[in-house]
């Protein structure tokens, strides 16, 4: 009767840890695609890179935006993803590039089409509204700028 109990225990921590371990998700980095931190250089590229791997994977995924300034857009996130649930997790700072006249062309900043199950969480995203917010405030012939 011990060794039944024994097993049985024994069964259920196994289950348990395979349960744990199936439950973690893949993180995909945006500075081990090659995203630069420092608020100059243009991240785009690694930002879609990073997307392109957590929506390729065949479970839970998440985009990670660690400490730091990064450079990003125009950009659009597209889907359909293979991952039904994709977290961008911001540590750092997202932000826009300064001239709001070539965000304006693009018509959008950053956009996310055709995607299921994204949530975004923390950090800060910097869209540099400012210069466009003091041109309107003062009457200037500004763009619409971007969204």
């Amino acid at each position: 009767m011990a060794q039944l109990i024994i097993n049985s225990l024994l069964l259920v921590l196994i289950l348990l840890f395979i349960q744990l371990f199936s439950s973690v998700n893949a993180v995909y980095d945006v500075t081990d695609f090659g995203a630069k931190p420092d608020g100059e250089t243009d991240s785009s590229k690694s930002f879609l890179s990073a997307w392109d791997a957590a929506c390729g994977s065949p479970e839970a995924a998440t985009v990670h935006v660690p400490v730091g300034f990064f450079l990003v857009g125009p950009i659009t996130f597209s889907g359909p993803c293979q991952s039904s649930k994709i977290t961008i997790q911001i540590d750092g700072t997202i932000v826009a590039p300064s001239n709001y006249a070539n965000l304006a062309k693009a018509g959008e900043w950053m956009a996310f089409e055709k995607v299921e199950g994204v949530s975004v969480y923390g950090g800060t995203i910097d869209g540099r509204g400012k210069s466009l917010w003091a041109c309107k405030a003062g009457g200037g012939n500004c763009p619409d700028g971007a969204t």
